[in-house]
């Protein structure tokens, strides 16, 4: 089903449902955003991974958690929380100077594929062993919470939002499976590496 005129916040950033994310809120365009949002004049709006100069199709739909008080400039920090997937479905409509209301915006499908996603058995081993190198008193919390599939473990292995993107965004399961091997391969030889260097080793 698709949205029509969602908000657009174009960023380098890939949220996933259930993350939230901290946001430095400067540019007149989108402090006009977080106003209506505070305001509840909107009920959502969509962040849209940009890699490098490139806008993609791909985008988490958020809500807002807490603003604060804007200051003299008007720049006011943010928390807000992805709770679902979306794809573009049209071009995206860039506001021409004086219009209203300022920011981007674009009609949206909202995507709903990643829910049948799995981790690979390869996978699994491999995050499971960069969770136990990296547990201390201080993230066990962290680690332990609930959920083990595909989207917890990207999140919780802070998987960087441009292979997050290959992943969600693999034209087939082969393709999608080897992305998601090679993320927990990834996130296992750091977090072996990291274990080494609090020992005193200083692995190359």
């Amino acid at each position: 089903m698709n949205t029509p005129s969602v908000p657009l916040f174009p960023l380098n950033l890939l949220p996933l449902p259930g993350e939230t994310v901290a946001l430095h809120i400067f540019e007149e365009r989108y402090q006009a955003l977080f106003q209506r949002l505070e305001a509840m004049e909107l009920d959502e709006f969509g962040i849209p991974f940009v890699d490098g100069d490139c806008l993609t199709s791909l985008g988490g739909l958020m809500r807002l958690v807490f603003a604060s008080e804007p200051d003299e400039n008007g720049f006011r920090d943010a928390a807000v929380q992805c709770f679902g997937l979306f794809k573009l479905a049209s071009q995206v409509h860039l506001p021409e100077p004086g219009d209203f209301p300022p920011y981007p915006s674009g009609d949206i499908a909202r995507w709903s594929d990643w829910k049948n996603f799995e981790l690979t058995e390869n996978a699994e081993t491999d995050f499971s062993k960069a969770e136990q190198l990296r547990k201390t008193p201080e993230n066990e919390k962290f680690l332990c919470t609930p959920g083990n599939g595909l989207i917890q473990k990207l999140i919780r292995h802070q998987i960087a939002p441009k292979k997050r993107f290959e992943i969600l965004n693999a034209p087939n399961v082969q393709r999608r499976n080897e992305q998601i091997n090679n993320a927990a391969r990834f996130s296992f030889l750091i977090a072996e590496q990291e274990a080494q260097r609090n020992k005193g080793y200083f692995p190359n």
